[in-house]
C-alpha cells in the first residue's frame, strides 16, 4: 500500500522550462552563444544545473568546455534572480496534490535544482508548508540519479521504499526511482503506456519518439470512491466485503434545494426518502432497504462521527462524501443503533498550501409542481356548487335572491372590478353582499417564491496545521405569502462550520470540529399551518373577498349559509396579529486525539456533543370580522386570544475510544484490527407554556403578561444511556481473498437490568476472482471482479425509553368535594412485561462488483434478506374484563427481501481537438417485507398477520358503473339496502336517494346479498380483497453527465416503478383528499378545476371516469369512501429531478482558480399515471404522512425550482 509520493519538480510539478531558457540564454549570450530553442532546453535539463550549462556550451560550439566554470557561476547568479520567470504548475497538479492529501498521503519534492531555488519555487506555487519535505541540491548530497535524496526523504517519513511512489519526467528520474527501490514507470518509444491517477479515468497512449505526451485525464467518480468511509476507519472500496455505497459531495453541491436530505433523494436505490411536504422545515421519512421493524426504526446518521445530527441541518456544500452502510456486516460495529443501517457523512477539511477561498451562490424562484388554475368566475362556481348542495339538503348553499343571481351574472366576465359593477355591495339591510370573481388561490398562496443561497469557505494550512471554515445563508419566501396576507411567510437558514487539524507532535494529532445551524421561519394565520392549508379547501368561494371596502375582515358573509370562509382560516390569515415563529439552533462540537503508539498501532479518542434547541412562539387572536356596515363581531370558535411558547431541547453526549492495528507481511498478508468502546447519553426536555386571554394585540411575550396564571404548563423529560464494546478484524491475501469479522456488545437503559445487554456478531468475505491466474488472459479488458458474502446480527433498541416500567401519573378531577375544590388523583399505567429485550435483525447479503475496459464500465449488484426477530408488539389478547391494555412482548417476526443494481459507463473522445467527457449511470432497487410471525391466529386483516406484506391495501372490486337506472334499481333490491357503502347515496334528497345509472357498482364476491367485510379475516374477508400496496417498488434513477471545453451538463432522473394510493376518505371530518375528489367531497369545495366535469359520468358522457355527481360521496359511508380498485391510484412516477448546465470561464489563473456560471432546475416535471385523472396532487405528496391528514395529498406544495448561480475559487 502506497503511503507517500515523491515528485520531481521541473517538468513534473512545474512548467519551468521558460525560466531555465531565459537564464540559460542570458548566460550564453555573455559568452557569444545562443539563443537556443525550448526543445533544446528540454534536452539540456534533467540532471542538474551544471550539466545544463555543459550541454548548452557544447551546443554553442565550446566542445572543450573552456568557459564552463565562469558560465556555471554566472548561470547560478542569473537563475537565482529569475528562477520564477514564467513558472507555473501544470494544469491538474494542484487538484491531484489536494486529492492525495485528503487521502492522508505524504508528499515530497526531490529536485536537482539548488535547494534555495527549489524552496522558492515550491512556496511561490503552492505555499509554505504545503509539502511534507522539500529537498533540493545541497553540498554533500549527491544529485539524482543517485538515490541518496530519496533515502533521506524515506527516513523523514519513517517509510520503506515499497511504500512510496516516485514520479518524474526524465530518464534521470526513472533511474533515481529504480535505484531507490521505489515504484517507477518507464515506457520505450512505440510502447502503449496506460496513465492513471487517483480520482481520474485512465488513458492509454503510444509513446512517441520525442517522449513528450499530452494527456488530459477526466474525473472518475467511481475512482474517487476508491477509498470509502466505514465504521471507525476507511477502506479501499476494492477490498470492501459488506454492502456499502459511497456518494461524493459533488453530486449534492449546487443543487437548488433547501437541505441535504432533498439532494440525496433518488441518488442511491437503497435509500428510501420521502419528503413530507414542500415546507422548508418539513420532516421526512428515511429508511435503508425498508423499515427493519413494525415499530419503525431510522438509520443511524453520523456527521464526522457525531450522532443525532439531522441531514436537514448539514450544508451540502460542506460534504466531502457520504457512505451508506446497508447490511449487518458493514453496520455491525455500530451495534444496536445500526439495526436500520448507517449513514456516514464526512465533511471537507483543509489541506496544506495556500489559502483557498471559495464562494458560490444560487438565486431563483420556486413554483408548485402541480397546476394552480381554478374556477374564479363567481357565477359559474355558485351555480355548480349550489345545485349540488341542493341535491343533498334540499336547500341552497348561498343566500342569494333572484336579484343577487342577476347581479352575479352581470359581473360574470369581470376579471377585475368594474367601477359600475363593484364586487361588494351594501344592501338595504346594511349588510355586505358579494358578487366577485376573486382569485383566492393566488391571493393566499405565493406561487412564484424567491429564494437565494450563498456559500463561502476558506481552507488551507501548513505542515502541521490545516483548517476549513465555511458559512451558508439560505432564504426562501414561504407559500403563505399571497397579496391578501400582511405577515408573509419567510424561511431563513444560517450555518457555520470550522474544522482544525493540528499535528502536535510526530506521534500526536488533535482535531476540532464545530458546526452551528440556525433556522428562523415565520408564518401567519392559525397555529397549525398544515391544518390551515387543509381547511382552506372548504368554503372559499370566488364570489367573496377577504376584506370589506372599509378594510374590515370578511369571515361569515351574509350570502353564505352559516359557515365561515375556509373554516375561519382566511380571517386568521388576514389578521396580522396572528404570527408564529419557529427558531431552531443546532450546535455540534467534536474533539478528537490520535496517538501513534507504534508504527502499526494508533489510538483514537473523541468526545462529541450535539445540542439541538427548537422554540415555537405562537401568537393567535380571536377572529374579528364584519358582515354589515359599522358592525364588528368577535368569535373564539376557531381560535382564542393566546400566546404560547414551546421550548424543546435534546443533547447527545458521545465518547469513542479505540485502538487500530495494521500490518502487512511479505506484501501478501494484510491485517487490520480495530477494538474499542462507545458511550452515549441522551436527554430531551419538551416544555409548553400558554397564556390565555391576553387582552392586547401587542402582547407577544410572557414578559408583557401581568397575570401569572397560565392556561397550560406542561413538561416532558426523556433520557437514556448506552454503552458498547466493539471489535473488528480485516484480513486479505494479496488483495485477492478478503475476510472481515466483527463483534459488538451493547447495553441500554431502555431495558431492565437482566435483559439490558445484547451481543451481535457479523462476518463477511470476498473473492476477487480476477486476480486468479486463470483470469490472466482477460485482464486487458476485465479490470475487476469480486464476489461478496456477508452475514450479521444487530440489535434494535429504537423503542420507548421506559417501555419496561410502569409509571404513575397525576391529574385533577373535574368535580368538587365540598368546599375543598377539585380533588387530585394518581393513576398507575397498564401492566408491563418483565421480559422485554432486544429486537434482533439478521441480515444476509450477496454482492457482485465488476469493472471492465479500464474502469469505463462498472457494475454492482446486491441481493439481501433481512430477518427481524422478537419484535415488540401486543402479546395474547385478553378479555375486556382484564381492564387494561395487553402487555407488550417480544413476539413477532418479519422478513424483507430485496435487490439492487447499479451500472455506470464513463468515457471520453476528442471533439474539435478537445476532450469530450461523458458518463451514464443507472440504478434500480426493490424490496418487499412480509410478517412471518404475529399473534393474530384468526388473521384479522385490519391488523398484522402471518403472511401479510407491509403496505397492503384491502378494498372492494368495482367492475363498472351502472349502465341504466333499471340495472341500479335491481341491484339495490338484491343487495341489502342498509349496506354502509351506499349510506351517503340513500341520504340524498329530491328523489335522488337511490342507486341510479352512473353510480358505483360493488361486486358481491361472497354472494351474501350485501357488501361488507365478512368476519374481517383473511379466510373470510367478505367482499374485500387485496387491491394494492403502498410500499414503493422498483426505486430507480439515472444520470447523464458530459463536459467539453469548459461546458458541463448534468441531467438526473429519479422515480418509483410501482406504488398504490387510495385517495383518503373524509372519515369523521372534512380533511380528506379533496383535491382528488373535488365535487364529490365537501359540499362547498374551494378550488375546482375547469376541466373536472369532463371526467364525470353523465347521460351525455357515459364513459366518464368518476361516477354520477353527488356531494360528500368520499365521506365515510359513501361509495367513494370505501377502498376500491376502480379509484385506486398508481402513484408511480418518473421525475426530472435536476438539470444543470454550466460554463467554466478560461480566466487568468493568476487571479482565480475557477470561475463557473450555471443554471439549474429542480423537480422540473414528472410523469405519473396519477395525472390521468388528477393533476393537482404531486404523487410524492399523495402518499406523504406529513400532511395534516396523511394520505390526502393536501399540503404545502412540492417545489419546482429554477435558479442561476456562480462558483468562484480564489
Amino acid at each position: 500500500m502506497k503511503k507517500a509520493v515523491i515528485f520531481d519538480l521541473d517538468g513534473t510539478l512545474s512548467d519551468s522550462i521558460m525560466s531555465m531558457k531565459y537564464s540559460g540564454d542570458k548566460t550564453m549570450a555573455e559568452f557569444g552563444y545562443g539563443p537556443f530553442s525550448v526543445q533544446d532546453y528540454k534536452y539540456f535539463v534533467g540532471d542538474g544545473a551544471a550539466n545544463l550549462v555543459k550541454r548548452a556550451l557544447i551546443k554553442g560550439g565550446d566542445t572543450e568546455l573552456t568557459h564552463f566554470e565562469a558560465a556555471y557561476a554566472r548561470y547560478k547568479e542569473i537563475f537565482q534572480a529569475n528562477c520564477m520567470y514564467q513558472v507555473k504548475p501544470y494544469e491538474g497538479i494542484p487538484k491531484l496534490l489536494e486529492e492525495l492529501k485528503k487521502r492522508s498521503m505524504k508528499i515530497a519534492v526531490l529536485s536537482n535544482k539548488p535547494h534555495h531555488a527549489t524552496v522558492d519555487v515550491i512556496e511561490s506555487l503552492f505555499g509554505k508548508g504545503y509539502f511534507d519535505v522539500v529537498q533540493g541540491q545541497v553540498d554533500g548530497v549527491p544529485i539524482k540519479p543517485d538515490p541518496d535524496g530519496v533515502f533521506r526523504i524515506l527516513d523523514k517519513f519513517g517509510l520503506t521504499a515499497d511504500e512510496v511512489l516516485y514520479m518524474g519526467d526524465t530518464a534521470t528520474d526513472m533511474k533515481t526511482g529504480k535505484a531507490a527501490g521505489a515504484f517507477t514507470v518507464q515506457a520505450a518509444t512505440g510502447q502503449l503506456l496506460t496513465i492513471s491517477c487517483v480520482g481520474y479515468t485512465s488513458w492509454t497512449v503510444k509513446v512517441p519518439a520525442s517522449g513528450a505526451i499530452d494527456v488530459e485525464l477526466s474525473e472518475d467518480a467511481q475512482q474517487l470512491d476508491d477509498v470509502v468511509v466505514v465504521g471507525y476507519a476507511t477502506q479501499k472500496k476494492i477490498n470492501v466485503t459488506g454492502a456499502v455505497s459511497s456518494i461524493s459531495g459533488e453530486e449534492l453541491a449546487q443543487r437548488p434545494v433547501v437541505s441535504t436530505m432533498q439532494a440525496l433523494q433518488g441518488i442511491d436505490p437503497s435509500l428510501n426518502i420521502s419528503i413530507d411536504s414542500g415546507n422548508p422545515t418539513a420532516g421526512n421519512s428515511l429508511n435503508i432497504r425498508g423499515v427493519p421493524s413494525i415499530n419503525g426504526g431510522s438509520p443511524l446518521i453520523l456527521v464526522d462521527g457525531v450522532p443525532g445530527v439531522s441531514l436537514r441541518l448539514v450544508n451540502a456544500a460542506d460534504i466531502e462524501s457520504i457512505s451508506v452502510l446497508k447490511d449487518a456486516s458493514a453496520s455491525a460495529i455500530y451495534g444496536a443503533k445500526a439495526s436500520a443501517g448507517v449513514i456516514l457523512v464526512t465533511t471537507k477539511k483543509g489541506a496544506a498550501g495556500k489559502a483557498t477561498v471559495s464562494y458560490s451562490n444560487n438565486i431563483g424562484w420556486t413554483q408548485p409542481t402541480t397546476p394552480t388554475d381554478f374556477i374564479t368566475n363567481g357565477y359559474d362556481y355558485a351555480t355548480i356548487v349550489n345545485d349540488l348542495y341542493f341535491s343533498r339538503y334540499a336547500y341552497n348553499a348561498f343566500n342569494y335572491t333572484d336579484a343577487d343571481w342577476a347581479a352575479l351574472e352581470a359581473r360574470r366576465y369581470d376579471t377585475t372590478e368594474h367601477p359600475d359593477r363593484p364586487w361588494v355591495v351594501i344592501g338595504d339591510d346594511g349588510k355586505y353582499h358579494y358578487y366577485g370573481n376573486f382569485d383566492w388561490y393566488h391571493s393566499i398562496y405565493n406561487t412564484n417564491r424567491f429564494h437565494q443561497e450563498h456559500n463561502l469557505s476558506l481552507s488551507g494550512g501548513g505542515k502541521d496545521v490545516n483548517y476549513y471554515v465555511s458559512g451558508r445563508y439560505y432564504q426562501q419566501d414561504g407559500v403563505l405569502g399571497g397579496n391578501m396576507i400582511r405577515n408573509k411567510e419567510n424561511y431563513k437558514n444560517y450555518s457555520f462550520r470550522a474544522k482544525f487539524d493540528a499535528q502536535l507532535f510526530k506521534w500526536a494529532k488533535w482535531s476540532t470540529n464545530a458546526s452551528l445551524n440556525a433556522v428562523n421561519q415565520k408564518y401567519p394565520g392559525p397555529l397549525n399551518e398544515a391544518q390551515t392549508i387543509a381547511a382552506l379547501e372548504e368554503n372559499v368561494a370566488p364570489m367573496f373577498v377577504p376584506y370589506n371596502p372599509d378594510g374590515s375582515i370578511v369571515m361569515y358573509p351574509a350570502d353564505l349559509r352559516n359557515v365561515a370562509l375556509g373554516k375561519g382560516r382566511t380571517a386568521a390569515l388576514a389578521d396580522p396579529t396572528n404570527k408564529h415563529t419557529i427558531e431552531n439552533l443546532s450546535l455540534t462540537l467534536s474533539n478528537s486525539l490520535q496517538l501513534k503508539l507504534h508504527k502499526d498501532l494508533t489510538f483514537d479518542a473523541s468526545y462529541n456533543i450535539n445540542n439541538y434547541r427548537r422554540l415555537y412562539k405562537d401568537r393567535t387572536a380571536a377572529n374579528i370580522y364584519s358582515d354589515a356596515v359599522g358592525v364588528t363581531k368577535t368569535t373564539t370558535h376557531y381560535q382564542k386570544d393566546t400566546y404560547r411558547e414551546r421550548p424543546y431541547e435534546y443533547t447527545y453526549h458521545n465518547v469513542d475510544a479505540y485502538f487500530t492495528y495494521e500490518h502487512s507481511w511479505n506484501k501478501e498478508h494484510n491485517f487490520k484490527a480495530v477494538a474499542g468502546m462507545n458511550y452515549e447519553k441522551y436527554r430531551l426536555v419538551d416544555n409548553i407554556v400558554e397564556q390565555f386571554g391576553l387582552g392586547s394585540d401587542q402582547i407577544d411575550s410572557f414578559n408583557s403578561v401581568n397575570d401569572d396564571t397560565y392556561w397550560l404548563v406542561q413538561q416532558d423529560i426523556s433520557a437514556y444511556k448506552t454503552l458498547g464494546f466493539f471489535a473488528r478484524i480485516n484480513y486479505d491475501y494479496k488483495g485477492k481473498y478478503l475476510f472481515e469479522a466483527s463483534m459488538r456488545a451493547d447495553g441500554t437503559s431502555r431495558f431492565a437490568k437482566k435483559d439490558r445487554w445484547g451481543y451481535f456478531p457479523s462476518v463477511s468475505a470476498g473473492w476477487r476472482f480476477t486476480e486468479e491466474q486463470f483470469m490472466e488472459g482477460v485482464r486487458h479488458w476485465w479490470d475487476n471482479g469480486k464476489i461478496r458474502l456477508s452475514y450479521g446480527a444487530l440489535g434494535n433498541q429504537q423503542v420507548s425509553n421506559y417501555l419496561y416500567l410502569q409509571t404513575i401519573g397525576t391529574g385533577t378531577l373535574n368535580y368538587l368535594f365540598d368546599d375543598s375544590g377539585k380533588a387530585s388523583y394518581a393513576s398507575v399505567s397498564d401492566p408491563m412485561s418483565s421480559n422485554l429485550t432486544w429486537e434482533t435483525v439478521y441480515t444476509y447479503n450477496l454482492g457482485l462488483d465488476l469493472s471492465f475496459l479500464q474502469n469505463r464500465l462498472s457494475f454492482t449488484g446486491d441481493f439481501f434478506i433481512r430477518d427481524t426477530k422478537d419484535m415488540l408488539t401486543q402479546s395474547l389478547t385478553l378479555p375486556s374484563v382484564y381492564g387494561a391494555a395487553t402487555p407488550t412482548e417480544n413476539c413477532a417476526d418479519l422478513r424483507t427481501k430485496g435487490w439492487e443494481l447499479s451500472i455506470t459507463w464513463r468515457d471520453q473522445f476528442k471533439l474539435g481537438g478537445k476532450p469530450f467527457h461523458y458518463a451514464l449511470t443507472g440504478q434500480i432497487g426493490d424490496y418487499q417485507t412480509e410478517i412471518t410471525k404475529y399473534n393474530n391466529p384468526t388473521k384479522l386483516f385490519d391488523s398484522y398477520y402471518e403472511g401479510k406484506k407491509l403496505g397492503e391495501i384491502w378494498g372492494y372490486h368495482v367492475p363498472k358503473l351502472f349502465d341504466t337506472d333499471e340495472e341500479a334499481a335491481a341491484y339495490q333490491v338484491a343487495i341489502n339496502n342498509s349496506s354502509n357503502v351506499y349510506q351517503r347515496v340513500y341520504n340524498m334528497q329530491n328523489n335522488l336517494g337511490r342507486l341510479m345509472a352512473g353510480d358505483v357498482m360493488f361486486e358481491d364476491r361472497d354472494g351474501s346479498g350485501s357488501i361488507g367485510t365478512g368476519a374481517g379475516t383473511v379466510d373470510d374477508p367478505g367482499d374485500m380483497m387485496i387491491i394494492g400496496n403502498t410500499t414503493p417498488r422498483y426505486s430507480y434513477s439515472f444520470r447523464i453527465e458530459a463536459s467539453w471545453n469548459g461546458f458541463d451538463i448534468s441531467a438526473f432522473f429519479q422515480g418509483v416503478g410501482k406504488r398504490d394510493w387510495y385517495p383518503t376518505a373524509n372519515k369523521d371530518d372534512i380533511y380528506g383528499a379533496n383535491q382528488f375528489w373535488q365535487l364529490y367531497g365537501y359540499t362547498i369545495p374551494s378550488f375546482i378545476t375547469y376541466d373536472f366535469m369532463d371526467d364525470v359520468w353523465s347521460e351525455q358522457n357515459p364513459g366518464g371516469y368518476f361516477p354520477r355527481l353527488r356531494p360528500i360521496q368520499s365521506y365515510n359511508g359513501g361509495p367513494l369512501g370505501q377502498n376500491n380498485d376502480r379509484y385506486l391510484q398508481s402513484v408511480a412516477y418518473l421525475r426530472f429531478k435536476n438539470l444543470t448546465i454550466g460554463y467554466t470561464l478560461p480566466v487568468l489563473k493568476k487571479y482565480l482558480s475557477k470561475l463557473r456560471i450555471y443554471v439549474s432546475g429542480e423537480n422540473l416535471c414528472y410523469w405519473s399515471p396519477l395525472k390521468k385523472h388528477c393533476k393537482l396532487i404531486d404523487p410524492e405528496l399523495a402518499i406523504s404522512s406529513g400532511t395534516y391528514k396523511g394520505g390526502t395529498g393536501t399540503g404545502y406544495t412540492m417545489p419546482r425550482t429554477f435558479s442561476f448561480g456562480v462558483d468562484i475559487t480564489f
